[in-house]
């Protein structure tokens, strides 16, 4: 997956990737992966979007408590949504 993201400068920079983890002003974060695996093939290509963090394979069940969150969507007009992590 390829992300293109604007410095404060105005310059633009691609990288090649494999998630990309947004730090809200919160603290809170959203992860954002190409994970495709478990996927159902009949969806479009396309991310995968984590509230926190995506969790980690083996991890207790109180790291997953305190590395996830639930997601809030708010839909802003017919191609725009507000996704923000809620803590539970």
């Amino acid at each position: 997956m390829k992300i293109t993201f604007s410095k404060e400068d105005g310059t633009t920079v691609t990288q090649d990737i494999s998630s990309l983890t947004i730090t809200l002003n919160n603290g809170e974060t959203l992860e954002i992966s190409e994970d495709s695996e478990g996927r159902p093939p009949h969806l479009s290509e396309g991310v995968t979007l984590w509230g926190g963090k995506m969790p980690q394979e083996n991890a207790t069940l109180d790291e997953l408590k305190s590395s996830t969150r639930v997601l809030g969507i708010y839909p802003l007009a017919a191609n725009v949504i507000h996704v923000f992590p809620v803590l539970k």
